[in-house]
């Protein structure tokens, strides 16, 4: 038996059935849950995202693809949800970055946060700055979510529209190794991704990821990021809501759950991975409830991959 895992459907619902703790100072992954939506501009309930996804949680131990045994010197916990306070978008931000940086003062783990909207990928990058200076992004979505405040008449400047632009203001990104993939839908002007042009983005539209493939697009990604500190960012609503119905703003002509595992798997082995989330999931729209299913496993392969790259590949986390 494991020692920091628990059998299927037995005792608390935890990420992946990983050990409720807060006792994380050996841990090599860091879970925690985000409980908050007042930063969607569309339809609202990812609030409920992380404890929906707890409850279909389970990691098997055999990673086939890799083949190799995921949890075999890995250890993963739950560190449980952050206390978000309700009504107030910028004091959940503070509460964000104080919690996650106190997390990042006591451990070298990855962190893992599970959402809750994107607005939330903001104080993430807030709190890492102070760790690892200026990171990459990763990002995985199907919206760009580098668009100015005044995008939605009468929003506040922080919402999930604009997490990706606050903090390259704020210069927690480091855009010269950063690159959004799965971008569609439409854009309201051809202008909409100058600003991550502008500040060194590489973009792969859905359209052109599906002429290309994941193993070329996979290539690009780590040709991109090299060996700078990254921070991976999924938005569920990469997936086809096909595959994922059961988020805020879905958004047809996207990709398959085994594509995405697939990307993941090619693109983030052997980087410098410093910091995850997964985002998006509104479970109140996840009618067979196959997008909190979808999540699981794209939080098993998150998992698996950062033990890849700590016992096959050796990779070292560096920073500033």
């Amino acid at each position: 038996m494991l020692d920091n895992f628990q059998p299927e459907f037995t005792g608390l619902y935890t990420f992946l059935g990983f050990e409720y703790t807060k006792d994380i100072k050996d841990a090599d992954a860091v879970f925690y849950g985000m409980p908050f939506d007042l930063g969607v501009t569309n339809r609202p309930g990812c609030k409920f995202g992380p404890n929906a996804i707890r409850k279909f949680s389970s990691c098997k131990n055999y990673h086939e693809e890799l083949d190799f045994n995921i949890l075999d010197n890995f250890k993963a916990v739950d560190y449980g949800n952050f206390d978000m306070p309700i009504s107030y978008i910028e004091k959940s931000m503070e509460k964000v970055i104080t919690e996650l940086s106190g997390i990042l003062e006591n451990t070298d783990a990855v962190t893992i946060g599970v959402g809750g909207d994107h607005t939330l990928a903001f104080p993430e990058l807030s709190a890492l700055k102070k760790k690892y200076g200026k990171v990459a992004i990763v990002h995985f979505d199907s919206h760009t979510d580098t668009w100015a405040g005044e995008y939605f008449s009468g929003q506040t400047a922080i919402h999930h529209g604009t997490p990706f632009r606050l903090a390259l203001e704020q210069e927690c990104i480091d855009g010269a190794h950063s690159i959004q993939v799965g971008m569609r839908g439409g854009l309201n002007s051809v202008h909409d991704h100058d600003y991550a042009f502008s500040n060194g983005f590489e973009i792969i539209p859905a359209n052109e990821l599906a002429d290309i493939g994941m193993e070329a697009a996979a290539d690009r990604i780590r040709a991109k990021v090299g060996d700078a500190p990254v921070f991976v960012t999924f938005d569920i609503d990469f997936l086809d809501p096909a595959f994922a119905p059961g988020t805020g703003t879905p958004v047809i002509g996207g990709f398959t759950t085994a594509e995405a595992l697939k990307l993941l798997r090619l693109s983030l082995t052997g980087l410098n991975i410093v910091g995850m989330d997964l985002v998006e999931v509104a479970p109140e729209y996840d009618p067979a409830e196959i997008t909190c299913v979808a999540a699981r496993d794209i939080l098993r392969e998150f998992t698996a991959i950062l033990s890849y790259n700590k016992n096959i590949l050796k990779v070292k986390k560096s920073g500033k």
